[in-house]
């Protein structure tokens, strides 16, 4: 009866624990009417200078549901209306110039030296396992935050993405 007892409890605890493993629940389909997701590459064209990518997702607008942010290449970001063309929603990833770099540390026999030394910034661990062209985008619909898978998202030149107003770009 004893042993009986403890096979209960310990099924008890693991399946409590997996029920909880991931709350983040993806929806089977998206709630929006999307077109093909691309994305491009850009640099900032000087030494230093930040470089990143920006996520394009052609989507039909619908009025209770709101983009929030988006996980891809394993990083986030804030999704956006753009400005440049309608039904268009873009995600700009910035990886700053000094990222991978360690930073200067003062290593000294006197603690007291290494003062100001600041710790690693350790980049944002994404609550999600993505394949090679796959982003999440979390959105809300009626007040409650959810998610939904985007596949086969493919890399296009700056030179093939149809620029809809060439009157705002500055040379």
């Amino acid at each position: 009866m004893k042993q009986l007892l403890h096979i209960f409890s310990a099924a008890s605890i693991i399946l409590g624990m997996a029920s909880c493993a991931n709350g983040k629940k993806l929806q089977e389909e998206s709630p929006l009417a999307l077109q093909e997701a691309y994305y491009t590459t850009w640099t900032g064209g000087v030494k230093g200078a930040d470089s990143g990518f920006s996520l394009f997702i052609p989507a039909e607008e619908e009025a209770e549901v709101k983009l929030d942010s988006v996980y891809f290449r394993g990083r986030k970001a804030v999704i956006e209306k753009s400005g440049a063309a309608e039904n268009l929603y873009v995600a700009y990833f910035k990886i700053p110039s000094d990222e991978g770099k360690a930073p200067d540390v003062i290593m000294h026999v006197d603690p007291k030296k290494e003062y100001g030394n600041k710790p690693p910034q350790l980049p944002e661990k994404i609550p999600f396992e993505l394949e090679e062209g796959e982003a999440v985008v979390k959105y809300t619909r009626n007040g409650k935050e959810k998610y939904f898978r985007i596949t086969g998202i493919k890399k296009k030149d700056t030179v093939d993405v149809e620029i809809k107003k060439p009157e705002n770009i500055r040379h």
